[in-house]
């Protein structure tokens, strides 16, 4: 069995020029380093992102290549927390947008974003209509989380989640085990706030809040209700979503 390597950055510029016919499309996994509790790495949502990435390459033979990685996001709301490192939105619609505009320069058509980070939706939301209006490029924005709804709540003991929580330590226990400190995984005190300011609620008012407002540890949610049943099934689903959506994404003329 041949061995196709999906990595744009593993490739020489050879390579990539005398495959472009078959690139349908590229992805960017765009995640951040920002406190994750006591318990996960700083990096957690680029590593997620990354291997997600590289797992739905898999299902497309060869046509899709996986970019380098963003591994710093929009993670101001982090930084009563230390290791935290933010960059401004307007700097990661810049990033962004001056990476599509030079795989579109070598003919790739369609530029794919999977984001493992809520604080970054904005900005690529922005970026995204961006690469549309002025490169002319066909560019989609993947929060992978965001397509099991239904799955989530069925899997998800606790309606308070959002971040090094439940949900996220349970994919960590099957993608990211070695990186886990255990000893660690504990649940923090969920301070009280007023109606309709809670990130977990479904019926929310937004507002410019803090980390710190919710949670004494970072973790926004109760990671010891994490187990390794519930990380297959959620990101089971992510994987299987994503696929399904890009298959249909790369067929569009």
């Amino acid at each position: 069995m041949v061995t196709i390597m999906i990595e744009w950055g593993k490739h020489t510029w050879i390579e990539i020029k005398n495959n472009l016919e078959r690139i349908k499309a590229v992805i960017l996994p765009v995640g951040s380093t920002e406190q994750h509790g006591p318990h996960l790495p700083l990096t957690c949502d680029s590593i997620f992102a990354t291997q997600m990435s590289l797992e739905v390459a898999k299902h497309f033979n060869g046509s899709i290549l996986v970019l380098p990685p963003i591994y710093y996001g929009v993670s101001e709301h982090h930084m009563d927390f230390s290791g935290t490192i933010t960059i401004s939105n307007d700097t990661l619609i810049s990033l962004v947008y001056e990476i599509a505009r030079s795989v579109w320069q070598f003919g790739v058509k369609k530029f794919i974003i999977i984001n493992g980070h809520g604080g970054n939706k904005n900005a690529l939301s922005i970026a995204i209509r961006k690469i549309r209006e002025e490169i002319g490029m066909d560019a989609v924005l993947i929060n992978p989380y965001e397509l099991i709804n239904d799955v989530i709540a069925e899997t998800i003991e606790s309606k308070v989640w959002g971040h090094a929580c439940e949900f996220e330590t349970s994919v960590a226990l099957i993608k990211m085990p070695e990186l886990i400190r255990r000893d660690k995984i504990i649940d923090p005190k969920i301070k009280e706030t007023i109606s309709y300011t809670s990130i977990w609620e479904k019926n929310i008012v937004i507002t410019p809040w803090r980390t710190s407002d919710f949670t004494d540890t970072g973790s926004i949610g109760y990671p010891t209700k994490a187990t390794k049943e519930k990380g297959e099934k959620l990101w089971t689903a992510m994987l299987s979503r994503v696929v399904e959506f890009i298959e249909e994404f790369i067929k569009k003329i």
